[in-house]
């Protein structure tokens, strides 16, 4: 690891020696059409530097988070589908695991989301290299003018924060540079119907630190980003094996440049991970240790009504469980054909197969509501484990294929309001199943219908706003390989019937004070949606008071989260905790 940081920062060092700089460099962007903003409160903007990804989209129900207790692994899933079918991207580039297919959300810092950071249903399938729905694209923007803040942060259930960030100039260089720093105990009352104790094991600790510089370098304008993440959680399991402890380390280093002149842009990707695992909660003990590399070539083309993008990507898993490579070329071809009309093209070659997708959107407006419809077909590619996991991988898996539509109306005005609807059929939909050895095995298993609906209604007053996001989600098994009677007709699991977010928030005399609520519908947690596995459906509220001073250097976040001490799980007999308290502190030097 040493080695590459410093092959790394000997990259950058000539850059740095010979450039000017450039305060209009953009990120990777696809058209407007493709993203619905998010409404961002006082409170919302003060713990989003701290706060991780995962944390800080709860406040969307758009994002169906999974995680086991606060500080575990956390995955989501975008309009219906499954973690793997979603991709995170860094400025268009796939980053998502390819060895696994997913993202840990809770290593990711919120202050890389923007605004418009996600491609809902099917129109993540339209821009993401591997998947089929829902993309959330990350970006590392460096803040205007020069400045530093500190944030700490405390809670009563044991967490531990700290984020520093400064930015600024290096003669002609822009930089920032920025630490984040979190830890838990997670020990926490709880109650879960008859059952009640307190939860131990679950202690976390997170290390990000990121690196940017930009500058101009002759006609070209260019960005290089040094981001570095460490992990250690604990899972205890269930509350009903609490004697058992799942040991999880994790460290990753990334690194991205570009490089751009006028509508030329070329991307470089590299990333390693090592990843060390201990699972004590089965009748045996698994240890896995594993490594994976990815690097990644991108060169991008845009004018006013088109985008080219061509992306060779090269992947690497090895370890305990596998040994695999894969070269994955891509192409996507974005053409805007009238005002209205839009077309997206994408293909990819894997394991010895060429892969095609296509996505029409057209786009009208009346008065201040603006409609959009779109359809297209899509693929989610396999990940390495599941064509190369020892034992159960299966190297013959084809790709998913689906078909979906959208529908999408906004209105513009003091009433806010959007409304999204996602219609997909998936076929060769890859499920984890028991083989014959006794060793679970990945198959093309499942045929299945899903439908996502998401509105969001948004109004503000003078000293009073408030927004509702909601979601609504149905899936049905059609068939199975072997027509199984009990999953057939059944919903897939984990996926709440209806999630909902409501905020509010109140400019005082002194203060703002936000109350903010959540609503998750009921959830399968087995296949053949039996009773035993059923999460009943769940509310609970958080109240923050913010308060700031001296001309905006410090601010204040006081907040009680599950005001009403409510049970909530995200998992059967993984209790989330009950009522606890924040401090969050915010230092800002003057700008």
């Amino acid at each position: 690891m040493k080695n590459l940081i410093v092959s790394v920062l000997l990259l950058l060092k000539p850059v740095l020696l010979y450039s000017q700089v450039d305060t209009l460099w953009t990120a990777n962007v696809l058209s407007e059409n493709f993203r619905s903003k998010e409404i961002k409160t006082k409170a919302d903007s003060l713990v989003a530097d701290l706060s991780s990804a995962s944390a800080y989209l709860t406040k969307d129900s758009r994002f169906i988070l999974k995680q086991y207790s606060p500080g575990s692994v956390v995955t989501s899933s975008f309009g219906g589908a499954s973690s793997e079918q979603s991709r995170v991207l860094w400025d268009g580039i796939d980053i998502s695991s390819m060895a696994s297919g997913v993202l840990d959300l809770s290593l990711v810092p919120a202050s890389m989301l923007s605004s418009s950071a996600l491609y809902n249903g099917i129109n993540g399938g339209a821009i993401a290299p591997m998947g089929s729905v829902g993309a959330l694209n990350l970006t590392a923007t460096i803040p205007k003018g020069r400045g530093t803040s500190t944030l700490f942060s405390a809670s009563s259930i044991g967490d531990r924060g700290f984020f520093g960030h400064s930015w600024g100039n290096i003669g002609t260089v822009r930089y920032q540079s920025s630490l984040r720093s979190t830890l838990g105990t997670n020990n926490y009352p709880y109650t879960i119907g008859n059952l009640s104790g307190t939860l131990n094991g679950n202690s976390f600790n997170d290390l990000t630190y990121l690196q940017s510089f930009q500058g101009k370098l002759s006609r070209w304008n260019w960005q290089s980003t040094l981001w570095y993440t460490q992990s250690e959680k604990d899972n205890s399991g269930s509350v009903l094996t609490p004697n058992y402890i799942n040991h999880l380390e994790d460290e990753m280093l990334r690194f991205k440049y570009a490089l751009r002149n006028r509508s030329n842009q070329w991307q470089v990707y590299l990333s390693r991970e090592w990843q060390a695992y201990t699972d004590t909660n089965s009748s045996w003990i698994i240890q896995d240790t594993n490594r994976y590399s990815q690097a990644t070539l991108q060169y991008s083309y845009r004018k006013e009504y088109q985008e080219l993008f061509l992306t060779a990507n090269y992947f690497s898993a090895d370890g305990s469980n596998r040994d695999a490579h894969a070269f994955l070329p891509h192409a996507l071809y974005n053409l805007r054909l009238s005002k209205k009309d839009k077309v997206v093209l994408k293909g990819a070659g894997y394991q010895n197969n060429a892969h095609v997708g296509a996505h029409y959107v057209r786009t009208t407006s009346r008065g201040d509501f603006q409609n959009q419809f779109a359809l297209g077909t899509y693929y989610r590619l396999p990940t390495l484990n599941e064509l190369y996991w020892n034992p159960g991988g299966n190297p013959d898996l084809d790709a998913e294929r689906s078909y979906g539509m959208k529908y999408s109306l906004r209105r513009k005005g003091n009433l806010r309001l959007n409304l999204t609807s996602d219609q997909l059929y998936y076929d060769k939909m890859i499920q984890w199943t028991p083989g014959a050895s006794g060793n679970w095995s990945p198959q093309n298993y499942y045929s299945v219908y899903t439908s996502s609906t998401t509105m969001t209604l948004a109004r503000n007053w003078v000293k009073f706003n408030a927004n509702m996001n909601l979601t609504h989600q149905y899936s049905r098994v059609l068939t199975t390989m072997n027509n199984d009677p009990a999953i057939v007709g059944k919903s897939l699991i984990y996926r709440p019937v209806l999630q909902a977010v409501y905020t509010s928030e109140f400019k005082l005399t002194r203060g703002t004070l936000q109350l903010r609520g959540f609503y998750t519908g009921l959830r399968h947690t087995l296949r053949d949606n039996s009773a035993v596995g059923e999460i009943s459906a769940q509310y609970w509220c958080a109240l923050a008071y913010i308060l700031s001073g001296a001309n905006n250097r410090w601010n204040l976040l006081l907040q009680v989260d599950n005001v009403f001490n409510n049970e909530r799980q995200y998992y059967q007999y993984f209790p989330m905790p009950g009522r606890s308290y924040l401090i969050n502190l915010k230092l800002n030097s003057k700008r």
